[in-house]
């Protein structure tokens, strides 16, 4: 009900979006002067109970990270979304990229928790949206929603009733002020930072649950356990994957955004060589799938991961997986896509490596 944003592309198409369609079911909606003055009026919706909204790129995502900082500690659930292009800075405006993954997880300074999504299609954007607020509310945190240029960009079909379903099992939305979803983590920040009328202490600062700072070792350490083991002792719930052809493999494509649709589509490409291709989809990044990824890197001869970046996440995958496998990273930074017929070639000849091994 409440959006905050300043144009950038290639997300501009969201805010324009949500300027006509926000007023029409009585929410707001504000151009800031910019990114910082958007995630600081987020964060003020957010502490009246209202649940609000941001979209941007990399630049800007940039210049939101302080305020995202702010709001992991004052507990303030908000959705950002970042559709990303080629950087740094100013970069490609217009090309697709992934380079934001690591930003997504680490761009705020000191230790903190974060939740990440990635969109690899517009069903994708409209379900994982719909997760992305539920997840705000029910963790009381920001939580990104990754996208690219390509998926920023584009037109397709798909069945309204998939996002209905998933709308319709995805919990309670209620979002008044002072209001406790009914699954609400007693890990979370307790309800003193929603539109209490008792008008609450809000503060950046380490905090006790009354809202006012504290300043000794013990409590610190607890306040910030707190915030880590609020979403690290949820991960079954907050890994969101789908593994294609699961068992049948000798490797797995491990993919995430357009990267996925490609994955995908080398998949079939694979199967009518007679190639064993599993693919591991992921459409949660952070906190990491440790489970998934370990269990497929038991089974398989190596682990593909290709990424429009120097190779972000297959340093993840690595960590998780090498003990058992070996991870490969397949990386463009080009401003284009990883094609299904390249990461198909690339799977072709790794095959015949080991095999000759």
């Amino acid at each position: 009900r409440f959006f905050a944003g300043y144009p950038i592309t290639p997300s501009s198409e969201i805010m324009e979006t949500m300027s006509d369609e926000l007023p029409r079911v009585g929410g707001a909606f504000v151009q800031m002067e910019d990114e910082i003055g958007s995630i600081c009026a987020c964060i003020g919706a957010s502490l009246t109970g209202e649940l609000a909204m941001t979209c941007t790129s990399g630049p800007g995502f940039s210049l939101m990270q302080e305020g995202l900082g702010y709001a992991i500690v004052a507990g303030a659930p908000l959705v950002v979304v970042d559709v990303m292009r080629v950087g740094p800075s100013t970069g490609r405006p217009t090309a697709p990229s992934q380079g934001d993954v690591m930003q997504a997880r680490w761009g705020t300074h000191g230790d903190h928790p974060a939740i990440v999504l990635a969109a690899s299609n517009v069903a994708d954007m409209y379900r994982l949206t719909v997760a992305a607020v539920r997840l705000a509310q029910r963790f009381r945190t920001p939580v990104t929603l990754l996208a690219d240029e390509v998926v920023g960009h584009m037109r397709e079909n798909f069945s309204p009733e998939l996002v209905w379903r998933y709308l319709l099992t995805s919990g309670d939305f209620d979002f008044t002020p002072g209001y406790v979803h009914p699954n609400w983590v007693p890990e979370a920040e307790p309800p003193h930072v929603l539109g209490n009328p008792s008008h609450p202490h809000i503060t950046g600062l380490f905090h006790d649950d009354s809202g006012f700072p504290i300043n000794d070792a013990a409590r610190s350490e607890r306040f910030l356990s707190r915030l880590y083991d609020k979403v690290g002792n949820h991960r079954d719930e907050l890994c969101l994957y789908d593994l294609k052809n699961e068992g049948k493999g000798r490797v797995c494509i491990v993919a995430y955004g357009s990267c996925a649709r490609s994955a995908r589509a080398a998949l079939r490409l694979a199967q009518e060589e007679g190639l064993s291709v599993e693919v591991l989809h992921l459409y949660t990044l952070f906190p990491l799938p440790v489970e998934i990824i370990q269990s497929v890197a038991r089974r398989v001869d190596f682990m593909l991961v290709p990424e429009m970046n120097l190779g972000q996440y297959a340093r993840e995958v690595r960590r998780l997986a090498e003990k058992w496998t070996s991870v490969i990273s397949m990386n463009k930074v080009d401003g284009t896509l990883i094609s299904p017929q390249e990461i198909l070639e690339r799977i072709t000849e790794l095959v015949g490596k080991y095999e000759r091994v």
